[in-house]
């Protein structure tokens, strides 16, 4: 048996008076922000705020009623409005995703604003709603301002709505829409495919091995870290890039060692792995040519011969100071490689400096 009156998935709300005051796809989708944000571990600090992450489609997967160019919209009114910040952090030129972090101190977000016509402006900022909310239907005899009611009667996550946008109430239970929660596999896996450049699909193979993880009680976040850190590790290493699939990364054999060393990797900053070693900000890693390095020790102590770069120069002068003409071949040849490497290293933090 079932009930109208009984919800078979968790709603999503989103309070009136954020709605009147942004229009009410802004507020739904400022809320689903807000939920990123303090929900759940995702996002990265930056310039003293957190800012999480998600693309279009992904925004799209959480709000299936609303079309791409509704949440363009919505997200540019936003914007407008100073109540959202949205900057590409990474500055990197094939990286244009968009992060997003609330503005809390803007004034269009605090509980002591009031409804009247000198701060109901924002109506002329926003542009493209499918209908304006009349504010003179809104029934507020009964109360002089409106408090957090999302709270009383439907969870803390974020409204759902059609795509024509309805007329909000504070009778009841009418500000909750019910509509289906985000399918977290789903999530995990177009996170996975974009930053692996992968094009798996959504096969019960594939899906078979995140839904077991999420079953276990690791969360969509915790798969997405790995995934994350799996990546930062694998991607350009020849050999272990074959095993960027789901089937490995998500794999029940290795998941929780992965699952511990990815936080571990998270809070040290996220370091880039370079030439198979981690990467602090700052430092420098450099890729030593093994033939211009080989050739180099052949003619090194040779008469009339002259450094032809930097690196060479640097490596010329520390072999004299180590004594290295001194030493057989074999020895030698192991001294030298020390003695390039750090040279390349320290002609590469002088360009840099």
């Amino acid at each position: 048996m079932s009930s109208l009156l009984l919800l078979k998935t968790r709603p999503q709300i989103v309070i009136p008076e954020l709605a009147v005051r942004l229009g009410l796809n802004e507020a739904l989708l400022l809320q689903q922000v807000q939920y990123w944000l303090s929900e759940t571990t995702s996002g990265v600090e930056y310039e003293g705020h957190r800012w999480i992450y998600n693309t279009i489609e992904e925004w799209r997967v959480q709000f299936p009623y609303f079309s791409e160019s509704t949440i363009k919209r919505g997200f540019n009114n936003l914007k407008k409005l100073g109540v959202l910040n949205i900057e590409q952090i990474n500055k990197r030129t094939h990286d244009r995703t968009n992060y997003y972090s609330i503005n809390y101190e803007h004034t269009l977000l605090s509980d002591e604003v009031k409804l009247n016509s000198s701060n109901s402006s924002p109506e002329a900022t926003r542009t493209g709603q499918n209908d304006l909310i009349d504010k003179r239907k809104m029934n507020r005899s009964n109360s002089t301002k409106m408090t957090s009611s999302n709270g009383a009667n439907c969870p803390d996550l974020t409204e759902s709505t059609t795509e024509n946008t309805q007329e909000i109430t504070t009778e009841s239970n009418s500000s909750c829409q019910v509509h289906a929660e985000p399918d977290h596999a789903q999530i995990v896996l177009e996170h996975f495919n974009k930053i692996t450049n992968s094009s798996y699909r959504d096969s019960k193979t594939t899906m078979g091995h995140i839904r077991a993880r999420l079953a276990e009680n690791y969360t969509a976040d915790n798969l997405i870290l790995v995934a994350d850190y799996l990546t930062a590790k694998w991607l350009n290493d020849i050999e272990w890039s074959q095993y960027l699939r789901p089937m490995t990364v998500f794999g029940k054999e290795k998941f929780e060692s992965y699952h511990q060393i990815s936080q571990k990797w998270h809070d040290k900053g996220r370091p880039v792995c370079i030439n198979k070693k981690w990467v602090k900000e700052g430092e420098v890693v450099v890729t030593v040519d093994p033939v211009e390095r080989d050739t180099v020790f052949t003619q090194i102590f040779s008469t009339g011969w002259k450094p032809a770069n930097r690196i060479q120069a640097i490596a010329k002068e520390m072999a004299s100071k180590s004594g290295l003409g001194r030493l057989n071949e074999h020895a030698g040849r192991g001294a030298w490689r020390a003695i390039w490497q750090q040279a390349a290293e320290l002609a590469a933090k002088e360009v840099t400096a």
